[in-house]
């Protein structure tokens, strides 16, 4: 694979870069898609990244080592929460290595933990660039023109399940994705053993009074199947939103998929009125000015 790095100098919003990155490739513009996962490793070494190398590191999800001018680099990822995950992480490096504004977090580079995959908070620089690079490194692993073709017409966690297998991404990864690529108001509740592991939420869907820690509310469906163990995915169905919202007056539907390690996921969505986005969806960028 030959890529020009020059055709992707000055590109500082981490959507544009990814999809300029997929112009070099042109499988997005072919008729025919590529029939897998987009190979990132390849991607990654054609972009002046001497080394990829996966293992089961300690203190780091992800690490990549270059010098000050970004002349070259070495990526580092993490595979202890599989090598699904690992393919993100190496994106996300990726990201940092491509987007210029970046300022390295460590001496020899950056040096990002499990947290730092999954921040979409922009209010500090350390965050901001941590989402800039998770935003790039989902939009060049599934661009919407591979992920919106597994998705039905009404949230199913069955197609984020279908996407993992086919672009071979982690099933939380596919999940946000999903969040992101549909227009309901929609929420993602990740637990462990009945307790609240974080959740995310877009669309104008109301907030959810759930910290980390929090029990499922005992009322809800997704709570019973976890206490009774009943492993696999619900079908979806409405549900009380008073179960889940404090003074809720709206329709909610509700779907749970648990695992046998007691790791579960519940989809919970609404016909409320979608709120207005922004031009492109992107956290604002790094270094450009902002006014009040």
């Amino acid at each position: 694979m030959q890529l020009d790095r020059i055709e992707l100098a000055d590109i500082h919003a981490p959507k544009r870069l990814a999809r300029a990155v997929h112009d070099q490739i042109g499988t997005l513009n072919s008729p025919v898609m590529i029939p897998g996962p987009v190979p990132v490793m390849e991607i990654a070494r054609a972009l002046d990244i001497a080394e990829v190398r996966i293992g089961g590191f300690d203190g780091f999800e992800g690490m990549l080592l270059t010098d000050v001018v970004r002349s070259c680099g070495a990526i580092l990822a993490n595979n202890k929460h599989g090598d699904r995950r690992a393919r993100f992480t190496i994106a996300h490096e990726l990201g940092h290595f491509l987007l210029e504004r970046h300022v390295p977090t460590d001496p020899k580079g950056f040096a990002c933990k499990v947290a730092d995959l999954r921040e979409t908070r922009t209010g500090q620089w350390h965050r901001r660039q941590e989402s800039e690079a998770n935003t790039f490194a989902i939009e060049l692993l599934a661009p919407p023109a591979l992920f919106d073709r597994y998705l039905s017409d009404a949230p199913d966690i069955k197609d984020a399940l279908q996407a993992r297998d086919g672009l071979d991404l982690s099933l939380e990864a596919c999940l946000r994705r999903m969040l992101e690529r549909r227009d309901e108001p929609l929420a993602l509740v990740f637990s462990h053993e009945g307790r609240v592991r974080y959740v995310i939420r877009d669309n104008g869907l109301p907030y959810l009074p759930l910290n980390k820690g929090d029990p499922i509310p005992s009322a809800t469906p997704a709570s019973i199947k976890i206490r009774q163990g009943r492993v696999g995915i619900s079908e979806p169905g409405p549900n009380v939103a008073r179960a889940w919202f404090d003074k809720a007056d709206f329709d909610l539907h509700e779907q749970t998929r648990l695992a046998d390690n007691g790791h579960a996921v519940t989809l919970l969505w609404s016909d409320l009125p979608v709120e207005a986005e922004d031009d492109d969806g992107a956290p604002p960028e790094l270094g450009v000015p902002r006014f009040r």
